[in-house]
């Protein structure tokens, strides 16, 4: 076993024509953050499970104590930004054929979200068939801080959220905890976490798939019940019209002018976070999110439309900038291309976003996979 697969535990557990296979993300050093070559361990299991009959369904856990996934390993593509970018395309199609296979696996794919979970462990968790979260759960796509944009399907599962929250957490980074995850709108299931060992045993013992719901729905029934306290600011829910009135403006720069003078407790870090990040990145985000031109019409075609930007953004120097001064450097201070939301060429923009010619930045799932892929992907 190489060292990069150490941080992916490969196994199936129980009887030998019922087998659950399992994928233990094992990194707990970097939060468990996916390398290529951690994705393509992953993409490896899973395709070889799709075509195996003794194995009936897949469950996804963590080993780290802290975190389920806190996305991918961007800090590996910054040798090759600058002379080798087709380097930082293969790393893209890796991962994002991992949430194409996940998304449209044949078998149930349990996904367990017990701590930290952005970018592409956000991916990972809510393209499954089941994904599951517990009280732990502390959720954000926070990419706009180093000059990316909200992927992995987002522009559906970030939609899905009530109101506008969902594009004030694209454009902001905006994190929230287990309660928001469920009244937002972006998860039904959730368990104790102490409950996660049992669940996981009860799942591999399983005789056959037809009682997977109502076990995981027996789990959810043991969930302590959600308290809320009207006074927490965390709580996006409890301030959807306020967050409705500012993000329904038609533009990020008209979002930030109507936040001017705001009072309201969550007023501050809102402005600080569209003040700090990338206004590129942000006005991508909120193009993804509300212009129903990029409403994708499947899972499917979001990650394969999240290929393309990514292949696009990644030539762009507010992505290096960004991944240099946050996540290398560590000194936050990034020279972004624009100086503010209002800078941004609105032709930039159309360019960014332009379908592709036929053949170019075209994510391919692999060969042997397609025959073996559900002919109806998980909606979304």
């Amino acid at each position: 076993m190489t060292e990069e697969n150490e941080f992916i535990i490969v196994k199936t557990e129980g009887k030998p024509d019922q087998l659950t296979g399992r994928l233990l993300i094992n990194r707990p050093r970097a939060l468990n953050a996916l390398s290529k070559a951690m994705c393509a361990v992953m993409n490896k299991a899973l395709i070889a499970w799709a075509g195996d009959p003794t194995v009936k369904r897949v469950l996804i856990t963590s080993c780290a104590p802290r975190a389920f996934c806190a996305g991918g390993d961007i800090r590996a593509l910054i040798p090759f930004l600058e002379h080798k970018p087709q380097e930082a395309d293969a790393q893209f199609s890796v991962e994002y054929i991992l949430q194409s296979i996940i998304n449209s696996y044949p078998k149930p794919i349990v996904v367990i979200g017990d701590g930290l979970t952005m970018g592409a462990g956000s991916g990972v968790l809510l393209n499954a068939s089941h994904p599951i979260i517990t009280e732990k759960m502390d959720f954000s796509m926070p990419e706009t801080a180093i000059g990316f944009f909200p992927d992995v399907a987002a522009s559906i599962f970030l939609r899905r959220a009530k109101g506008y929250a969902g594009v004030l957490m694209g454009m902001t980074g905006f994190r929230i905890r287990a309660v928001d995850m469920r009244l937002l709108g972006l998860v039904d299931r959730q368990i104790n976490s102490t409950d996660v060992a049992g669940l996981t045993n009860s799942i591999i013992g399983l005789a056959d798939n037809d009682g997977l719901d109502s076990l995981l729905d027996g789990y959810v029934g043991k969930m302590i019940p959600l308290r809320l306290n009207d006074n927490d600011n965390t709580i996006l829910h409890q301030h959807l019209d306020w967050i409705n009135r500012h993000f329904s403006e038609l533009t990020p720069a008209l979002i930030r002018k109507s936040l001017d003078e705001d009072d309201h407790p969550l007023a501050e870090e809102i402005r600080n976070a569209l003040d700090s990040r990338s206004p590129l990145s942000i006005t991508i985000a909120h193009e993804l999110l509300t212009n129903d031109e990029y409403m994708p019409a499947s899972i499917l075609d979001a990650i394969a439309f999240d290929y393309i930007l990514a292949c696009r953004i990644c030539r762009l120097s507010d992505f290096a900038e960004g991944v240099q001064a946050v996540l290398i450097d560590k000194n936050n201070n990034p020279k972004w291309m624009h100086k503010s939301l209002a800078d941004v060429d609105r032709d930039l923009i159309t360019d960014i976003f332009a379908r592709p010619t036929m053949g170019c930045l075209e994510l391919r799932l692999p060969a042997e996979y397609i025959p073996l892929m559900n002919a109806t992907p998980q909606p979304i």
